[in-house]
């Protein structure tokens, strides 16, 4: 009869244990389950961020390599020289500034300064003012163009001036150049004392 409990608690006590076991075992497997899952989910977040930040910077470099294509089309003028003339109708006495269009596009809308000041050797100022407008606006690669100003000195016969010239493209992106320019003479002759790169100006 003792023996009989004996083995009856035996068996029951297998069967508890094997249970636990069981019960051990699949809390386990479903632990280790959502730890995989939660890595994978994870690594996969990762994976897709990766995805996006390199699509975004080849997107970045497509857009920065058209844009200097773009760039590269653009107008740039060029000095060719400068001399005094009388206005046969004033009598007076004006600088004609002389430019070429030696970039890849057309130039739109040109604007000279209309006021700059010139600086003579001893450092004494005076201003020189757009005379007119220039009369064709519009300069195709190639074509010169003509700056007309008018000098409040006239006696001067050294003297430097900064010109900025502003313009546009054909796809309507303005651009400016400063042209540093000294006159060596009474004849208007002159030297260019900077390379004029074109600046892209924010619109």
């Amino acid at each position: 009869m003792i023996m009989d409990n004996y083995s009856s608690f035996i068996a029951t006590l297998a069967l508890l244990l094997s249970a636990l076991t069981f019960i051990m075992s699949q809390r386990h497997t479903k632990k280790n389950k959502i730890i995989s899952d939660e890595r994978y989910y994870e690594q996969r977040k990762q994976y897709e961020e990766r995805l996006e930040v390199e699509s975004e910077r080849r997107e970045e470099d497509r857009h920065d390599t058209e844009e200097k294509l773009r760039l590269g089309e653009k107008p740039r003028f060029v000095f060719k020289g400068s001399k005094f003339i009388v206005n046969s109708d004033t009598n007076q006495e004006l600088l004609l500034l002389k430019f070429t269009n030696k970039g890849r596009d057309t130039a739109y809308d040109i604007i000279p300064d209309l006021e700059c000041v010139a600086k003579q050797m001893d450092m004494t100022e005076f201003k020189i003012r757009r005379y007119e407008p220039v009369q064709d606006p519009v300069v195709m690669v190639g074509e010169d163009f003509e700056v007309v100003m008018k000098c409040d000195n006239n006696q001067a016969d050294f003297f430097m001036m900064e010109l900025t010239i502003t313009y546009q493209d054909a796809s309507g992106r303005t651009y400016k150049q400063t042209f540093c320019i000294n006159i060596t003479d009474r004849l208007g002759n002159s030297l260019i004392t900077n390379y004029a790169q074109p600046v892209l100006c924010s619109n």
